[in-house]
């Protein structure tokens, strides 16, 4: 039996029937944000969604790798030549 959104809280873990598991991670009046591991982030109606509580653990963050600083670019030296 699912329960009604106001019964969690952001950063809570929950599951959806059909995204899987995911945390909260916004509540308000009228939507309900929640980033699914699988799935991507979904917004749902507050008074519609049908979630449970849930204790899977949620995915290891990736690690981003921080990308090359770029060389400077050659410098053309141009020789004039001079007549």
């Amino acid at each position: 039996m699912s329960k009604p959104t106001n019964a969690f809280a952001v950063s809570e873990r929950v599951t959806h029937f059909m995204y899987g598991p995911g945390t909260i991670t916004e509540i308000g009046h009228t939507y309900t944000t929640i980033d699914f591991d699988q799935n991507g982030r979904r917004k749902f109606v507050t008074t519609m969604v049908q979630l449970e509580p849930t204790t899977i653990a949620p995915p290891a963050p990736v690690k981003k790798s921080k990308a090359k600083p770029k060389a400077p670019k050659a410098e053309k030296t141009a020789a004039k030549v001079v007549k």
